[in-house]
């Protein structure tokens, strides 16, 4: 079974026009694809096994570890669905994870070196797509581009 997400639709990324729409959530979503697209080229062939959501969440993951219930709350996910991805990124040796002896409840999680690894795959690729979008707009259309969408995000 295909994903909605996986969908290639019959979208013209130039006008926006197609299947995704020309309303902004679907003119987002073409820049999301595009995003995800030059992450994970490469991806299978380093780290195999990871998909854009473990990038996500080893990027989420402070250099001093982070807390299973603060790193939740900021991806918007529950503790145990949180819970289960730092299993597996575990699993692969991304993550490590200990209890705290002040408090056996709360569980702390840091970035391995190869996690680390996986975070600068990850940037480098997204600078990658950012280089070629200046490229594409002008460095100065890009960079009122990148304001507005900090401005939006607000």
């Amino acid at each position: 079974m295909t994903s909605v997400n996986d969908f290639p639709g019959s979208a013209d990324p130039a006008s926006g026009q197609g299947f995704h729409g020309d309303h902004i959530a679907g003119l987002l979503g073409l820049a999301l694809r595009r995003l995800r697209l030059e992450i994970l080229v490469d991806s299978e062939a380093r780290f195999p096994g990871l998909r854009i959501s473990h990038y996500r969440l080893l990027e989420m993951i402070p250099a001093e570890g982070g807390r299973i219930t603060d790193l939740a709350e900021a991806a918007g996910m529950t503790k145990q669905g949180l819970g289960q991805h730092v299993d597996y990124l575990q699993d692969l040796g991304f993550t490590e994870s200990d209890r705290l002896a002040e408090d056996r409840r709360v569980r702390l999680v840091r970035r391995t070196g190869k996690g680390d690894e996986a975070v600068a795959f990850s940037r480098a690729a997204i600078g990658r797509l950012e280089a070629d979008w200046a490229a594409q707009l002008g460095p100065q259309r890009y960079d009122e581009f990148r304001r507005t969408l900090a401005e939006l995000g607000v």
